[in-house]
């Protein structure tokens, strides 16, 4: 991977952020003023970490001069510019190859109403339809509009040098999410069924 960006949304951080403070103060609650059903409590507090991981910490877009690695919370894909056929940002950042579809859950696209406040120094020097229009999703200062950008002009520099290999096509399922998930919501279902 050389000359990569990555892309996380700072509202996701700050969500994260949030969350975990109040699962901080929720663990002092525990300690300090429990009913004694630790297991029950422990299960909530494993299963809101594992859950902000889960979907706040964990997604983010990694655009690289090779290709595109898509984290999602329990998938991750990695796709070369030799094999990517579109980009899109329509719901979000979209990168489709053959018959593979992988949407970013870290670059979300913005909300239809946002075409309302576009200024013209927002689409400066974006090449879009000029009869078709411009997408939300493609605005410079949304996340998969940014994102997409990026990667859109980086498949261009692939195909325009002959120097730089493509990555892999890849894809897995990330086991050690699907493992604590299950583990914090097995804990949190056998605390409130044994009452301890």
């Amino acid at each position: 991977m050389t000359n990569l960006n990555v892309f996380r949304p700072r509202s996701a951080l700050v969500l994260a952020s949030l969350a975990l403070i109040i699962n901080v103060l929720f663990v002092i609650q525990v300690v300090f003023y429990g009913d004694g059903t630790w297991m029950a409590q422990s299960g909530v507090i494993a299963t809101t970490a594992t859950l902000v991981w889960l979907l706040f910490i964990k997604p983010k877009v990694l655009i690289f001069d090779e290709g595109i690695t898509i984290v999602n919370p329990f998938i991750t894909a990695t796709i070369g510019w030799a094999e990517v056929d579109e980009i899109e940002t329509r719901f979000g950042l979209t990168v489709y190859s053959g018959e593979a579809k992988v949407v970013a859950w870290a670059a979300p696209a913005p909300g239809r109403y946002r075409r309302r406040t576009v200024h013209k120094a927002d689409v400066k020097g974006i090449n879009y339809d000029r009869d078709f229009g411009l997408r939300p999703g493609d605005l410079p200062n949304s996340h998969s509009g940014a994102a997409a950008h990026i990667a859109r002009t980086r498949r261009v520099e692939f195909e325009r040098a002959a120097t730089i290999s493509s990555a892999k096509r890849s894809g897995s399922f990330d086991k050690l999410g699907i493992a604590l998930l299950s583990a914090s919501l097995l804990l949190l279902v056998l605390g409130n069924v044994l009452h301890f």
